[in-house]
């Protein structure tokens, strides 16, 4: 057989395997073209792959360049072209090719560098965390955190904004809070030399709509706590009845411990919370009611034990769909968790019987403006601000 031959893609897949019977591993063509060196090698499996031999500084040298498939002959080529070029500028394509499969991918860069420290710099790095295995990893996970590019960047994240959850479309909000992770994370890898440019600073956030509008009256609240005490898990469905009995979040609410339930005051003290203040609850006799029925599971320290051993609930957004479901909720837009939050201050206001000061005590709010943004009155409500405003024109005036 002809081991010197112009390659073609043709001629190169009627190669049959190497012989098994032969002494060497793998039978060895060369290319005869303009492209010095470069090589075919057939496996005895019938595998083959384009090698490169040149000389460098005095010493032979080989260098890979690609499967026989997976690449052309004109791509191998194309190739071996470049590594020349790098021969001829003094630069060693096999220790420059050794040394990038050196560098990080941006998923090794963010599980062995970044993630241990933004675990002690931020409270909310495990929903980084979160955030990027499922929106960031499936798509830019293996690629060279130094090949990342602002196009690579701009494409994620228009893949997050097509793409739909329980049938509607990621928000704004959670598209823009995975932009931010490569953002902050490119600026802490150029700081470290990893990289030499924040590929990911150009592209522009989303614009938020951070207006909460959707809220339930009480006679649909009434209806979704006793849904959620219906509830086959007993444990997920008093962890909800409590976001509507409470107003509290629901890291509040999920991660409550038995051991700072306050029995005789009926108060369970909340040693962490978002605005990093601890606070306490302070438990109506129907909430307090709610949580002393649940029977502690041995070996969990929550309230609102989840399945996994010693966890508490997580993962309950099915559960909660099927709770307003038979609460008779049928319109979805606008519903999240933090809509029971936004529904106890909607409610308090629109009573009339509580003010702004105590839907800032009730929420656990660091400043009275925090408040503000959860307050949307009903139209009762604002009639009768407006009735009882000209009531006061009319009475009569004092002598």
């Amino acid at each position: 057989m002809q081991k010197k031959f112009k390659f073609t893609n043709a001629k190169l897949k009627a190669i049959a395997a190497h012989d098994k019977n032969s002494a060497s591993t793998e039978l060895e063509l060369t290319d005869d073209s303009d492209v010095s060196g470069l090589k075919l090698l057939v496996g005895k499996s019938g595998s083959k792959r384009f090698l490169l031999r040149y000389t460098f500084q005095s010493r032979k040298r080989s260098i890979s360049i690609g499967k026989f498939g997976d690449i052309d002959v004109i791509t191998a080529r194309k190739i071996a072209r470049k590594y020349h070029a790098m021969i001829a500028e003094g630069i060693d394509p096999k220790v420059e090719k050794d040394s990038y499969k050196t560098m990080p991918t941006i998923a090794a860069f963010f599980y062995n560098t970044y993630l241990p420290v933004i675990k002690e710099r931020k409270r909310s790095w495990d929903k980084d965390l979160q955030r990027f295995r499922y929106f960031i990893e499936p798509h830019l996970g293996s690629t060279r955190f130094q090949d990342l590019t602002s196009m690579d960047v701009l494409q994620l994240q228009q893949n997050i904004a097509n793409t739909k959850y329980m049938k509607r479309y990621y928000a704004p909000s959670t598209n823009n809070r995975a932009i931010a992770i490569l953002k902050t994370m490119s600026n802490y890898a150029l700081k470290m030399g990893v990289i030499s440019n924040n590929v990911a600073l150009p592209v522009s956030l989303l614009k938020e709509n951070n207006i909460r509008e959707r809220f339930f009256d009480i006679e649909q609240t009434k209806k979704i706590i006793a849904a959620a005490l219906q509830y086959k898990n007993r444990y997920i469905g008093a962890g909800i009845a409590m976001l509507y009995l409470t107003g509290n979040r629901r890291s509040e609410i999920f991660n409550l411990k038995w051991g700072d339930l306050d029995r005789d005051r009926h108060t369970v003290y909340v040693p962490d919370s978002k605005n990093g203040q601890p606070f306490t609850i302070y438990l109506s006799d129907q909430a307090f009611n709610i949580i002393s029925t649940l029977p502690p599971v041995v070996g969990n320290a929550y309230i609102f034990a989840g399945r996994v051993k010693g966890k508490p609930i997580s993962s309950v957004r099915t559960a909660y769909r099927v709770i307003l479901e038979n609460a008779g909720v049928t319109d979805f837009e606008g519903v999240c968790f933090h809509t029971a939050r936004h529904t106890v201050a909607s409610n308090m206001i629109s009573s009339g019987k509580f003010s702004q000061v105590h839907v800032k005590q009730q929420l656990a709010h660091r400043s009275i403006q925090s408040s503000e943004r959860y307050i949307k009155h009903t139209p009762a409500s604002a009639r009768n601000i407006s009735q009882g405003f000209a009531d006061l024109m009319d009475d009569p005036q004092p002598p």
